[in-house]
């Protein structure tokens, strides 16, 4: 499956790839190596790690110079590894260049980089012959008019075509460090593409509240739904998110805020109508939600106007039946957001978790990986889901056969458009 100079000239650069311009991010990037005996630029390198970790197979660093061993010079030379003055030939990077590299870089400048909302573009074959049918689908679906916009022009519309995007934290479960502490990391997710955005990591010191307006004080969140757990539904926190950034909230309260909760709880649910009913059945397990809403005045928390009440019926084959009810708030009005709109957002929450999340721990080996020396493991963290992001743009909706589709050097570069 040789990648030709022809197939080459037929696909736009960038097309599917990270984003138009990548490149030029990259190169924006600060390379804390000196710059006495450095023979790969910083921008080379981390798309090496980038192609190498898409491959089926390659989860972990020390794969990555049995992929790059692969690469012809053709492949090189897109990978813009410089080439020796007296000989041409372009030099292999060695696994251990990498690996360094990646535990200095600042983790944050990283992530902007390779992460963030991106226009979705066609992704085509590397090899040729004819595609599969459902490959042409998912390309098709890919490129779709529309798809793949800014967070607050259109990431995570849905059927109410109102934008929104998931906050939750992740821990590294195999990044222990020497003090016995763990790499933990709060992501922001758009709720339909599963896109991860951006994510910081939560300071050993601190909890995952400290890190909720770092996180998102970069992002255009004007109209933008955003949808927590109780960990987050913190005052000033949402103050800011409502009256700084111009957002909505729907927001989690459990125990943590004892008054508001109690208050939620004393509503005449009783006397309120059901808004939604949803009923699954799938994987041995029967599940029926039903959501109700109260339009409020003077709750204990910040410009509330509506209460949730959730209540979620789940039977699973082997095991007693349970029954759960959460309650929640928003600062949606009634006529703006309904039940049915509520009842979504709920639901594509856990999208963050589905999407992201276990997507990097099965297909990624993330929490298996003990990789944990400097800013390594977020910085592989960010690169992974690069690659699933990239992945799903591409109309992959599983990543173990997006990965099988691209493990040669040459169906990577294509791929992420690295041209």
């Amino acid at each position: 499956m040789a990648f030709s100079r022809a197939a080459a000239g037929a696909v736009e650069p960038g097309a599917g790839g990270l984003r138009e311009g990548v490149w030029q991010r990259l190169e924006a990037v600060a390379d804390p190596r000196s710059r006495q005996g450095r023979i790969y630029p910083l921008p080379c390198l981390v798309a090496v790690a980038v192609c190498a970790l898409t491959a089926a197979g390659h989860d972990h660093l020390s794969s990555l110079g049995q992929w790059v061993a692969r690469a012809s010079q053709e492949d090189l030379a897109r990978l813009r590894v410089p080439a020796d003055p007296l000989t041409g030939v372009r030099p292999v990077p060695d696994e251990s260049t990498v690996r360094r590299l990646l535990a200095r870089i600042d983790p944050r400048v990283l992530a902007r980089a390779l992460l963030g909302p991106r226009p979705r573009t066609r992704s085509r074959r590397v090899s040729g012959g004819p595609s599969r049918g459902t490959r042409a689908d998912r390309t098709r679906r890919a490129a779709a008019p529309g798809a793949g916009r800014g967070v607050a022009a259109g990431a995570g519309r849905g059927r109410a075509g109102r934008p929104a995007v998931a906050v939750d934290g992740k821990t590294s479960r195999g990044a222990r460090r020497r003090d016995g502490t763990r790499v933990h990391l709060l992501g922001v997710v758009d709720h339909d593409g599963g896109h991860l955005v951006d994510h910081v990591e939560v300071d050993v010191k601190s909890n995952e509240t400290t890190a909720f307006q770092p996180l998102l004080t970069g992002l255009d969140l004007t109209g933008v739904t955003v949808t927590f757990d109780a960990m987050h539904s913190v005052r000033a926190n949402l103050d800011w998110l409502v009256g700084t950034k111009g957002a909505h909230y729907l927001a989690v309260i459990k125990k943590n805020q004892p008054t508001l909760y109690a208050q939620l709880r004393a509503l005449p649910w009783a006397d309120v109508p059901t808004g939604d009913l949803t009923r699954d059945h799938g994987h041995g397990r029967d599940e029926t939600r039903t959501l109700k809403v109260a339009t409020v005045t003077g709750l204990d928390f910040p410009r509330a106007r509506q209460a949730v009440k959730i209540t979620r019926w789940r039977k699973q084959k082997g095991r007693p039946a349970s029954r759960e009810t959460v309650y929640a708030v928003t600062d949606h009005t009634a006529d703006h957001t309904g039940p049915t709109d509520l009842a979504r957002l709920a639901r594509q929450h856990w999208h963050i978790e589905v999407k992201v999340h276990y997507v990097r721990d099965v297909s990624f080996g993330e929490d298996a990986n003990t990789t944990r020396t400097g800013h390594a493991p977020a910085n592989l963290a960010t690169v992974r889901s690069a690659i699933i992001n990239t992945l799903r743009e591409a109309g992959y909706p599983f990543m173990p056969e997006g990965r099988r589709d691209h493990t040669t050097p040459a169906e990577a570069l294509q791929l992420h458009g690295f041209d």
